[in-house]
């Protein structure tokens, strides 16, 4: 079994993988591995300094995941409403033709 600290860096440069391919499946996948890793920390993990590190850079990579869903969200809104409207002016103009 390899050490907590093996598991986050490992876990680390998956989310970074799977994120620069835009593997949103993958990512949901190691986020609930992510999840269990931090739930079997325990107290005496809490004093290691260099595993402190490692899930400050995997706090970055959730920032990062976390700003690069909302820009998709927002770019799918966007696109969802010119839809919307441009639904809205066909059925305009069947109504009049």
């Amino acid at each position: 079994m390899s050490s907590p600290k093996q598991a986050f860096a490992l876990l680390a440069k998956k989310l970074r993988d799977a994120f620069a391919a835009g593997d949103w499946e993958t990512i949901a996948l190691l986020d609930e591995e992510c999840r269990s890793l931090v739930a079997a920390l325990g107290e005496q993990d809490a004093s290691d300094a260099e595993l402190r590190e490692q899930l400050a850079d995997l706090s970055r990579i959730y920032l990062e995941l976390q700003q690069a869903g909302q820009t998709e969200r927002e770019r799918l809104a966007g696109e969802l409403t010119r839809l919307s409207q441009s639904k809205q002016v066909s059925q305009a103009y069947t109504t009049l033709g």
